[in-house]
């Protein structure tokens, strides 16, 4: 009886322990980064591809100030002949937790970049507008240097290996490490 309690006792710790370390990461995430998303009117496949245009023109304009933001795409919908305009406006916000190539962002509350196109009622693109982290499919998720050295400046160490994936990974569940541990400990 008394083996089960110190067992639940650490087992709790550690869950709590774990609870407060994902928080920080989610926090640190949080309070870094600010994610662009393009929203496109519709899921029509003429809206996506316009999306797409959309997205071409906005990466390849180089700045995230708003106003000019708003200028680029309302000009490149209208020689689409889109029948709509943009808005673009910075906006907290929830977001699930999204993967794009080599990244990946847990859910959270994240400063976003929103470009809405129309009515916005389709689906979005999405990428870490700062530190610069937007790729395009041609890139295929290669970060620069300049992008690694600006990412590992302003996040933790955890918070930088929580979202940059990597093809070499092995997934674990931490409770049966937990639980082996706790088994070696009794032992």
């Amino acid at each position: 009886m008394r083996k089960s309690g110190i067992v639940m006792i650490f087992l709790l710790c550690v869950f709590g322990m774990e609870m407060v370390k994902t928080e920080e990461i989610q926090e640190n995430l949080q309070e870094n980064l600010i994610r662009l998303h393009i929203i496109a009117n519709s899921n029509s496949e003429k809206d996506q591809q316009i999306k797409l245009d959309i997205r071409d023109k906005l990466l390849g304009a180089g700045s995230y100030d708003t106003d000019k933001l708003l200028k680029t795409a309302n000009s490149e919908l209208s020689k689409l002949n889109a029948g709509y305009g943009a808005e673009v406006a910075y906006r907290k916000r929830y977001v699930p937790q999204k993967s794009y190539k080599n990244i990946a962002l847990p859910e959270g509350v994240y400063t976003c970049l929103d470009v809405v196109l129309g009515r916005g009622a389709g689906e979005n693109w999405w990428c870490i507008a700062y530190p610069p982290l937007c790729f395009t499919e041609a890139v295929a998720g290669k970060m620069s240097e300049e992008a690694k050295r600006e990412l590992k400046a302003r996040l933790s160490s955890e918070s930088l290996s929580t979202i940059l994936k990597n093809e070499n990974v092995t997934y674990k569940l931490k409770i049966v490490e937990d639980f082996q541990k706790i088994k070696r400990f009794l032992e």
